[in-house]
């Protein structure tokens, strides 16, 4: 399967310490889908709570990272500059935090819940920052993704037992057209977050996935 923030803070401000967060503790794992030169690294803040300074990943999710509170600003570790608001949901306590460039400056960032039990190994987020509306299928589950929508998507229908066949496309007011047609391979122990995006040097709707591999308790063999 394809397969930013120390801010300027008083003298005394809690800094949250670098450590993997412990049972019951707010957490968020983070995801960018692109990330602009210069950022560097980042923190979270929350009122007078700073976590400590961490990279912002593109090709793979961030370690987890305590959260300050159920909402909080995202900023370059060097700078005061707000690259994104969080908020996230009453319920829960594990979250995938994934953050698309905003048309405002900054990011957009896209909530999803670690312990959904409706996402499980296997099945892939698809979020489309397209200007176009995206189209495919994964094995014989198809989908329908207009721009700013993102849904799980599970596969079926596998062949050979093996492998899914995949294919991508884009529609607008000219029809259908072809993006891209592939194989994945059934996952038991991995899950993926798969972006649509108008890339800019082509200026065309391209794609990218990053995988996240789930620990033995958490992974669950595919139906």
């Amino acid at each position: 399967m394809p397969r930013l923030i120390v801010i300027l803070s008083f003298l005394f401000a809690p800094v949250l310490a670098a450590q993997a967060p412990g049972r019951g503790d707010l957490s968020v794992r983070l995801l960018a889908e692109r990330v602009p030169g210069g950022i560097g690294q980042v923190v979270l803040v929350a009122q007078d709570k700073t976590t400590e300074p961490f990279d912002l990943p593109v090709n793979h999710l961030s370690d987890p990272v305590v959260a300050p509170a159920r909402t909080f600003g995202v900023r370059p570790a060097d700078a005061e500059a707000k690259l994104a608001t969080v908020t996230l949901p009453e319920a829960g306590r594990s979250f995938i935090v994934l953050l698309v460039p905003a048309a405002e400056g900054g990011y957009k960032p896209v909530v999803v819940p670690a312990e959904d039990a409706s996402f499980k190994a296997g099945d892939a987020y698809f979020y489309n920052h397209a200007d176009k509306t995206v189209i495919g299928y994964v094995g014989t589950s198809t989908f329908t993704l207009p721009p700013g929508r993102g849904q799980i998507v599970r596969p079926a229908g596998p062949r050979e037992d093996t492998f899914y066949d995949v294919a991508f496309g884009v529609r607008d007011a000219t029809g259908d057209r072809p993006l891209s047609t592939t194989r994945w391979p059934i996952e038991t122990r991995v899950r993926a977050y798969v972006f649509f995006f108008t890339n800019p040097t082509t200026n065309r709707v391209d794609y990218r996935a990053v995988d996240e591999y789930l620990s033995p308790p958490e992974a669950a063999t595919t139906p």
